[in-house]
């Protein structure tokens, strides 16, 4: 028997002047309160990877995307034994221009937002600091796919 694949979530690692846009969590939210993190959401069902990514971006930060996500990785999980095996799917979207010209607004389910650089970013409660699947992970694979595919801010 095979093990059915949802593809079921889109990560946006968003870089502009080589510092990335973190949103930090409700700090009343269930799942990871007060962390901080990449942003993203489900893919709804009937929707294209692409209309998620923008759909996501303009719903949590309120920007629209203007340049190609390059795929960085993925990654999967299962909640249970019984539950299907879900895939995440991880992005890199590159802001051109300054950070200045880029305003941001936060959805209800985000408290702040943040423009850090890599260093800045390990001092804050991210998700998984450990996991290369993490807010950190993510933030290290671009150096690894910017080595192999020149992709550089």
């Amino acid at each position: 028997m095979c093990d059915p694949l949802q593809i079921t979530s889109v990560i946006l690692v968003i870089r502009c002047q080589n510092r990335f846009l973190l949103v930090q969590r409700s700090k009343n939210d269930d799942i990871f309160p007060g962390f901080w993190q990449n942003m993203g959401g489900k893919i709804e069902i009937g929707e294209t990877v692409e209309k998620a990514i923008t759909r996501e971006m303009r719903e949590e930060v309120g920007l629209n995307l203007e340049s190609t996500p390059v795929f960085l990785y993925s990654y999967s999980w299962k909640k249970d034994k019984i539950s299907p095996t879900k895939l995440g799917l991880i992005f890199l979207i590159d802001l051109k221009g300054t950070i200045d010209k880029y305003q941001v607004s936060l959805c209800k389910e985000l408290e702040k937002f943040g423009w850090f650089n890599l260093e800045e970013a390990k001092t804050l409660k991210t998700i998984g600091p450990d996991s290369p699947t993490g807010t950190l992970g993510q933030l290290k694979q671009i150096r690894k796919v910017s080595n192999n595919y020149s992709i550089h801010n």
